[in-house]
C-alpha cells in the first residue's frame, strides 16, 4: 500500500488563498444583499455567515502562524494532507522548549492579528450584520483560544520542562474537556460584555 504524503507549501498556500478569496466574495455579496433589501433574512444570514467566515479565517491564519513560528525556530514540521484541519504536525519529543514556544506564540500572533483586523473593519468599513458577525467571530476565537493556549504557554515558559513534561502539559491543557469548559466560560463572559456594550 502506498504511504500517504502531505501537501506542498505552495499547495497549502493555494488552498487557503482560495478559501479567503471565496470568503471575501461571499462577504461582499451579503453586504450588497443587505444594502439592497434590508430584509430580516439577509441580516440573519449575514450575521451567521460572517461569524463562520471570521472564525475560519482566524483558524487559517493561526495555523500559518504555527508553521511560521516553527520554521523560524528551526523546527521540522511536516505538512499535512490538504483535507486536514492542521497545516502540519509538530513532534514535541523531537524539539526543544524554545522551538515549542516559538511554534505556540506564532499561532497566537496569527489569530490575534486577524481578530484585531476583523474588529477594526467593523468600525471603519461597516457592512451590516456581516461585519458584526466577522467581528464577533474574531473576538470569540481570540478569547476561546487565549483561555486554552496561554495557561500552557506560560507554564512551559516559566518552567524548565523536558519534552515529556511539555507533552504532558499540552495533553492535559488542550484536552477536549478543557477546551469545551474554557470555550463555554470565555464565550459566556464575551456575550455578557457585548450585551453591556450594546446597552450603553
Amino acid at each position: 500500500m502506498k504511504a500517504e504524503t502531505g501537501g506542498s507549501l505552495a499547495g497549502w498556500g493555494l488552498r487557503d488563498l482560495s478559501i479567503m478569496t471565496i470568503s471575501a466574495a461571499i462577504i461582499l455579496g451579503l453586504g450588497q444583499w443587505q444594502a439592497a433589501t434590508a430584509s430580516t433574512t439577509s441580516h440573519i444570514v449575514g450575521a451567521a455567515a460572517g461569524f463562520v467566515i471570521g472564525y475560519v479565517l482566524c483558524y487559517i491564519v493561526h495555523e500559518w502562524g504555527h508553521l511560521i513560528g516553527a520554521k523560524l525556530s528551526g523546527s521540522v514540521m511536516p505538512l499535512s494532507r490538504y483535507s486536514s484541519p492542521l497545516i502540519g504536525s509538530f513532534d514535541i519529543y523531537a524539539h526543544n522548549r524554545r522551538q515549542f514556544l516559538a511554534m505556540s506564540w506564532g499561532g497566537v500572533a496569527g489569530y490575534v492579528l486577524v481578530g484585531a483586523l476583523l474588529v477594526t473593519l467593523y468600525f471603519v468599513d461597516y457592512r451590516g450584520t456581516v461585519s458584526g458577525g466577522l467581528a464577533v467571530a474574531g473576538l470569540a476565537f481570540n478569547v476561546q483560544s487565549l483561555c486554552v493556549d496561554l495557561p500552557q504557554i506560560v507554564r512551559v515558559q516559566r518552567l524548565q520542562q523536558s519534552s515529556s513534561d511539555i507533552a504532558e502539559t499540552n495533553r492535559t491543557g488542550a484536552s477536549g474537556a478543557v477546551i469545551l469548559k474554557r470555550t463555554g466560560q470565555s464565550w459566556a463572559a464575551l456575550a455578557l460584555l457585548l450585551a453591556l456594550w450594546h446597552l450603553t
